[in-house]
């Protein structure tokens, strides 16, 4: 019974060496294509919030997000954007993906808080 514990153990670690961070097994060879960024309403009240959406595709993708004004809730390609109740105005959002040949690419989009 030890041995077989030890072997489940074993080719767990294995089995978990060959994912990347998204959570499956990739190519390094898949072309980086970072092909859009947008949210779900782009004009939005003084602290009211809005999914922001990266569509990106490649190899071990890492998502990198800020805001000039509000919050940024959440990781990878889905985040909430919360306005600051004291930030009206044009607010940027900054997406950078990097994937895992050490290339990445930037896009921002303007969410508009009244």
């Amino acid at each position: 019974m030890k041995q077989l514990i030890i072997l489940l153990l074993l080719v767990f670690a294995v089995a978990s060496c060959n994912k990347d961070d998204n959570g499956g097994s990739g190519d390094p060879d898949q072309p980086f294509i970072f092909s859009s960024l947008s949210a779900e309403i782009d004009t939005i009240e003084s602290g009211q919030s809005t999914k922001v959406f990266a569509v990106a595709t490649g190899y071990r993708l890492n998502f990198y997000w800020s805001a000039s004004a509000g919050d940024i809730l959440g990781s990878g390609n889905e985040v909430v954007y919360t306005a600051s109740p004291c930030n009206a105005g044009k607010n940027k959002i900054t997406c950078t993906v990097h994937d895992g040949n050490n290339a990445s690419r930037s896009k921002e989009i303007f969410i508009v808080v009244k």
